[in-house]
């Protein structure tokens, strides 16, 4: 059967602004370019305010081979560069890459850390310890000792729960717990994104300053 050809709408378009930023000379980076585009206003009524309108923009980072961004639909009544100086580099490196940990597990530091727990259990004379089980006899601190070398080759943390009877034997049941606080080491990615953050707010700041001169 003919289909009937329905007149096509027009599209909606809108224009942002848009800012493009090169930063150099940053401690410990390559260079930085920065993208800062403004959307303009949309409507967002509140109880006391149905007319109101806030401000809405977007953040996009380079650096080296490394990229990041972020949408901010509530800025009030700032601009996008004023949003991201207003706020601490913990904020925007959270919004940027949600969910980074500053530091990340490390079987480099497992296995340490079992050693010093036998070392610490066996020792024990007075019942003061800093771990959820008591004194080791010597056969079983020997036996433990063993059996922590297989630590070593853990490469992810779902890797510990394949060796849980010996971590539930130095640790207690509460192992995991123990684990995400103690066996761990600084994130670089972590670190690295928080320079990038922190001389992008810099360059923002001095931009800023400027204008206002």
């Amino acid at each position: 059967m003919p289909t009937e050809n329905k007149p096509t709408e027009p599209l909606k378009v809108e224009c942002s602004t848009v800012t493009k930023l090169v930063i150099t000379g940053a401690p410990l980076l390559g260079l930085i370019t920065v993208l800062l585009e403004d959307f303009g206003r949309r409507d967002c009524p509140t109880e006391s305010n149905p007319n109101y309108q806030t401000a809405q923009g977007k953040i996009t980072i380079n650096c080296w081979d490394k990229s990041w961004n972020s949408y901010w639909g509530g800025m009030g009544p700032r601009k996008v560069a004023e949003f991201v100086t207003d706020f601490g580099w913990d904020y925007v490196l959270n919004c940027l890459d949600r969910g980074i940990s500053s530091t990340v597990f490390s079987r480099n530091a497992l296995h340490p850390l079992a050693k010093k727990c036998i070392v610490q259990r066996r020792r024990q004379q007075t019942g003061r310890h800093d771990w959820e089980l008591g004194e080791l006899r010597k056969g079983e601190a020997c036996e433990l000792w063993h059996d922590i070398d297989v630590l070593r080759s853990i490469e992810t943390p779902n890797e510990t729960w394949h060796h849980d009877k010996t971590l539930n034997e130095l640790f207690g049941d509460e192992w995991h717990y123990l684990l995400s606080d103690k066996a761990n080491e600084p994130n670089h990615e972590f670190t690295y994104l928080r320079r990038v953050v922190e001389a992008v707010q810099q360059a923002l700041r001095q931009e800023q300053q400027q204008v206002v001169a």
